[in-house]
């Protein structure tokens, strides 16, 4: 794999990470970090505040990873110079003569309007 898609795949997991850790939190204080003890007494995991403290930390550096791996990601594709057109083969452009009958004669003229053919006949 190259280091392009190694990146790519490790930004789509920054974000689900980042997600899950906002999704944790809560505004008020409580919601899912309380099981890890933001919502409890002193006896829990992480102390009286310490889980919400620990998710906000937690998203600041998700949300940092995130950011260097946006930026690194549009650096690496906007240094490629080439396109993916260029490996398209351009097909060939029809003939001008011929094209649209198939034979190598060139293309008839256009009929003259009615009126410039009947001026022509008045003028005979």
């Amino acid at each position: 794999m190259s280091g392009l898609t190694l990146l790519a795949i490790f930004h789509v997991f920054v974000a689900f990470v980042l997600i899950a850790f906002v999704l944790l939190q809560d505004p008020k204080g409580g919601g899912a970090a309380g099981v890890f003890g933001g919502g409890g007494g002193s006896s829990s995991l992480f102390g009286a505040s310490g889980a919400a403290s620990f998710l906000s930390t937690l998203t600041k550096w998700a949300a940092i990873i995130f950011a260097v791996t946006s930026v690194a990601t549009t650096y690496i594709t906007s240094s490629k110079t080439g396109s993916v057109m260029d490996e398209v083969a351009i097909p060939d452009a029809p003939i001008e003569s011929g094209a649209a009958t198939g034979t190598d004669e060139p293309a008839a003229e256009p009929a003259a309007t009615s009126e410039k053919a009947e001026e022509g006949s008045e003028s005979k």
